[in-house]
């Protein structure tokens, strides 16, 4: 137990450097309020990281005199993690330690209240079943995803949950129930142009888990009239954070059919990044009259998106190639869209529909119970 009075401006600079939360690594937990009741009442522990006695837990005979009342080796803890690190857990919890947890939670709080408030974005969760699993969307992890370039307007995003909905892509209903449901919920706020919490819908944080069609659809009901990062699930780490760009002259390869320049009813496109889709697997749904205009990559795989700066260039790559189609083929024409294609890039397919003037997306989903592609929807 402490000895010394620490001075009220000390013990203000502590709460203000803390943000008013725990510093133990991973609590975060609020001190100024009752998270059950959430009544207003001060929970928090002024606990000295070398006690300010020698024989006090961490103690020095020269040390705890010289700094028991200095704020760098004062911690704010709550209850639990105080009675841990001064009376269960003394060993287990060494000076180094604890100040590396006090400076890593400071340095923390210093970045989020440096972010100006133009930095504030709409976390929007999107999630549907997927063959027999479900797509869940974690909160936590998209919210360490977006800082700190920029930070979440409210605690709760923008959620469109139909993961826990026992009906998958196989079921009649389902695209009809992912459609309703997507213009219901974004109807809410897109026509207001307001968040959950009554903040501007200046910027959204798109996390996304669900048959790339659904994925595609709500892209194209998002548009690109709200300014969006949309974000993409890595499966070896099982998070959500862009990695930097380590592949050296990164690039895809856009291939035009020889008669591209020939205006047709009809075109299919071929968009092989997660996997290879074969010609004759098009063939076997379209005939062999259909011209095939093809993007992929060097190596397609399934974790090749790994990088923001991917991505982006994904999309420019597509706005162009959108852009020539609709010059030599004509509005009317329609596109037949096989993809094979991270859940990110589906999204931006969708946000890159110009409803008044792109030809319409007739959109295929590999099934291997119908033995390959099927005609899904229509975009």
């Amino acid at each position: 137990m402490s000895h010394t009075t620490i001075p009220p401006k000390t013990q203000l600079k502590i709460w203000l450097r803390a943000g008013g939360r725990c510093e133990y690594r991973g609590c975060n937990e609020p001190l100024w309020k009752d998270e059950l009741t959430l009544q207003q009442l001060n929970r928090a522990y002024l606990a000295h990281i070398i006690a300010d006695s020698a024989g006090g837990p961490r103690g020095h005979p020269i040390l705890s005199e010289k700094l028991k009342s200095e704020p760098s080796n004062i911690m704010l803890l709550c209850d639990t993690h105080h009675r841990l690190v001064d009376k269960e857990d003394i060993l287990g919890h060494p000076p180094d330690l604890l100040q590396e947890y006090k400076e890593e939670h400071e340095h923390r709080i210093e970045q989020l209240t440096a972010i100006q408030g133009t930095r504030r974005t709409h976390i929007l969760l999107f999630g549907t079943r997927i063959g027999d699993r479900q797509g869940l969307v974690s909160y936590q992890q998209a919210r360490e995803a977006v800082l700190p370039d920029r930070y979440p307007a409210d605690e709760k995003g923008i959620r469109i949950d139909l993961a826990h909905v026992e009906i998958s892509e196989d079921d009649p209903e389902f695209w009809g129930v992912t459609v309703k449901h997507i213009d219901r919920s974004l109807a809410l706020y897109l026509d207001s142009g307001l968040g959950p919490s009554g903040e501007p819908l200046n910027h959204l944080s798109i996390f996304a888990l669900a048959p790339i069609p659904a994925l595609i659809y709500l892209g194209k009901q998002l548009g690109d009239i709200v300014s969006a990062d949309v974000y993409q699930r890595h499966r070896n780490t099982n998070d959500w954070r862009w990695n930097i760009l380590d592949e050296v002259g990164f690039s895809y390869i856009v291939e035009q059919p020889a008669e591209a320049e020939v205006p047709q009813s009809r075109i299919a496109l071929n968009v092989s990044l997660s996997g290879r889709i074969r010609q004759d697997e098009i063939e076997k749904v379209l005939g062999d009259q259909v011209p095939v205009y093809k993007v992929t990559i060097a190596r397609p795989q399934r974790d090749f998106l790994q990088a923001k700066e991917q991505l982006e260039l994904f999309r420019n790559e597509w706005y162009t190639l959108l852009s020539e189609i609709r010059e030599v083929h004509g509005e009317s024409c329609e596109i037949h869209l096989f993809p094979a294609v991270p859940n990110s890039v589906a999204v931006e397919i969708g946000r890159s529909l110009l409803p008044k003037s792109d030809p319409g997306l007739v959109v295929y989903d590999h099934n291997k119970k119908n033995g390959g592609f099927r005609r899904f929807a229509v975009i």
